[in-house]
């Protein structure tokens, strides 16, 4: 009787912790969609300072073929010279994903028109929570599907 009660007590407990899990992942699954939402709007509307707050005030960006972007006022100016140059119709799209705690990342895909050229690639994102739980982008990196373009002819 007592292994029963022990068992039921397990099993018990692992279906708490499985629920709180889910609903934390739950929880920031939405905060992800939210900020995914926002940072496409905002880069559709062209309105880097926008972008930027969706960031940590000590945020790293890692763009392609360049060195990283650190902290939110140099990460404003460099999605300033990309949607005030370049980026339209931007869309992200979720490919996987988890947040818990107060951390989390999301992968997925991206689209956009870059001048006159259709791009696509991937992203990675990692999360943070903080104190006032508020989620934000604490780390970006992203980088295109489209092949390289070919060196130029030396002489």
């Amino acid at each position: 009787m007592r292994k029963i009660a022990i068992v039921s007590l397990i099993s018990l407990l692992g279906v708490g912790i499985s629920s709180a899990q889910t609903a934390s992942k739950a929880a920031g699954a939405g905060a992800a969609d939210e900020i995914r939402q926002k940072w496409m709007a905002a880069a559709n509307a062209k309105d880097a300072a926008a972008i930027a707050a969706l960031y940590v005030e000590d945020a790293m960006v890692m763009p392609p073929n360049a060195e990283p972007v650190k902290g939110r006022a140099a990460i404003q100016t460099f999605w300033k010279g990309m949607v005030d140059s370049l980026a339209s119709k931007v869309t992200l799209a979720r490919v996987s994903g988890w947040q818990g705690g107060d951390t989390g990342y999301e992968a997925g895909t991206f689209s956009a028109k870059m001048g006159t050229m259709d791009d696509k690639g991937k992203y990675l994102i990692t999360f943070k929570k903080g104190a006032d739980g508020k989620w934000l982008i604490a780390n970006d990196i992203f980088n295109s599907d489209l092949p390289c373009p070919p060196a130029p002819a030396t002489r």
